[in-house]
């Protein structure tokens, strides 16, 4: 029988348990299972693309952690390989970059370096026609020479190799395999656009650029049965810059609408509200949300079942007892990610105290550790907190507590309303601020 005392065992089940990976269909290493969620996100997502075909443009949104990429990756896996739908490609923001300051520029090189690498599952089709051959390798040496021009990259060696300076460092290039050489220097560019300092990057994408795209976008419509392009942006919802995250969902809309493909973009969930709510909602319609999970109380009320099944999925089913499942479920707060990183933390705990299994003593040490990100909320955090969850309105004016550590979590509306929680682990700091007369410290 499995027991967290034996080092293989654990091994085994941390090896099932990623809270930074999507969840897939839990059969590799580092993936634990989706599970399926309730609410209508996903008829409503199919809805927007299948009614406005090639047109679509629909923002995802929902705190850090609750589920967006798991949710669209599944939603692509199931839809993608229908010819009806379109040919779907999956741009992932944070693949060699960190979205944390990316603009409109980073967001548009990552689209273009991700539609460049889905030709190779087209350029080979047995059924391609010769001209589709010949329009490919056309595009392709034009999209390398305007990226060469625009990046000032300089040519050496009698046009055999490009050399650009990226973060203050010279980054070769050879072109003598020009698709090999075209992918290198999107993935490069679009690493050094994210991570740079606003000074060091490339500014406003040529329009010479947005043409091409566009060309080769229709060039996969043609290649696949005349059904237009579908674009997933994934970890766009990463974005903390406000600067940067109103370049990419305000500023650069006359580029998106431009695009030749439906666009499914995760969106920061705090900009999607307050200042930037409606000039996001005029742009792009109302955001599609994804909610966390029921949250179980702390009483003896039923633990929903999935995160039974997420139990199931890593192999920790028979090695945590129910009050260590409701605590650790219970403050969660209903985000997965958060779920599966307390999983993680209580697996060890318990191997450090010699339980076979996870024990209460374990979840409530996971849970005090956890705790203690709140002691950086300060008074006016904590002020703010308690008038929005009093009054239950205000929550433009302090958005940023949606971000991570979490202070307010917006639950799925229920008969018309749709409520705001304090996250279970700043309750207790929330309580102890409510106690203190003069309100003034924690």
């Amino acid at each position: 029988m499995a027991s967290l005392t034996n080092m293989q065992d654990l091994r085994t089940i941390l090896g099932h348990l990623n809270a930074e990976k999507p969840a897939g269909l839990g059969l590799k290493d580092g993936e634990t299972a989706r599970q399926e969620r309730g609410g209508d996100f996903l008829r409503r997502l199919n809805l927007e693309l299948e009614s406005r075909q090639g047109k679509a443009r629909v923002l995802v949104t929902g705190q850090i952690g609750v589920g967006k990429s798991t949710e669209l990756l599944h939603f692509f896996h199931n839809h993608g390989g229908i010819k009806k739908t379109g040919y779907w490609i999956f741009c992932n923001l944070e693949k060699d970059e960190h979205p944390e300051r990316c603009g409109a520029t980073g967001v548009f090189l990552t689209i273009l370096r991700d539609c460049w690498g889905a030709t190779r599952n087209l350029r080979n089709k047995a059924d391609l026609p010769q001209r589709d051959k010949k329009e490919y390798l056309q595009l392709r040496d034009e999209i390398l020479k305007r990226l060469i021009d625009w990046l000032k990259g300089e040519i050496i060696e009698d046009d055999a190799t490009a050399i650009f300076r990226f973060g203050n460092m010279d980054f070769p290039v050879f072109l003598e395999e020009k698709g090999q050489a075209l992918a290198l220097i999107l993935g490069k560019a679009s690493q050094h656009e994210a991570v740079s300092q606003r000074s060091e990057q490339f500014g406003l994408v040529p329009d010479s650029l947005v043409n091409l795209l566009n060309k080769l976008l229709i060039w996969i419509k043609n290649a696949w049965y005349e059904r237009p392009p579908v674009l997933i942006v994934d970890h766009v919802d990463k974005i903390r810059d406000s600067t940067a995250a109103s370049e990419v969902l305000k500023e650069s809309i006359p580029h998106w609408q431009r695009i030749e493909a439906s666009i499914i973009m995760t969106a920061p969930y705090e900009y999607t509200l307050g200042e930037m709510r409606h000039s996001v909602e005029s742009y792009w319609g109302r955001p599609l949300m994804i909610y966390p999970l029921e949250i179980p109380e702390l009483d003896e009320s039923d633990i929903p079942s999935i995160y039974h099944d997420i139990l199931k999925s890593c192999g920790l089913y028979t090695l945590i007892t129910t009050d260590s499942l409701r605590l650790l479920a219970h403050y969660s707060g209903g985000i997965p990610r958060s779920f599966v990183q307390f999983l993680i933390e209580a697996s060890k705990e318990a191997h450090l105290s010699g339980h076979k299994r996870i024990e209460t003593s374990d979840a409530q040490a996971i849970i005090y550790n956890a705790e203690r990100a709140y002691q950086d909320y300060g008074p006016t955090q904590m002020d703010l907190l308690d008038q929005i969850t009093q009054n239950k309105i205000g929550l433009n004016q302090s958005a940023y507590l949606l971000r991570s550590p979490i202070g307010l979590l917006v639950l799925e509306a229920k008969e018309g309303v749709q409520p705001l929680r304090v996250h279970p682990l700043a309750q207790k700091m929330l309580e102890r601020y409510r106690m203190n007369p003069m309100k003034s410290a924690i």
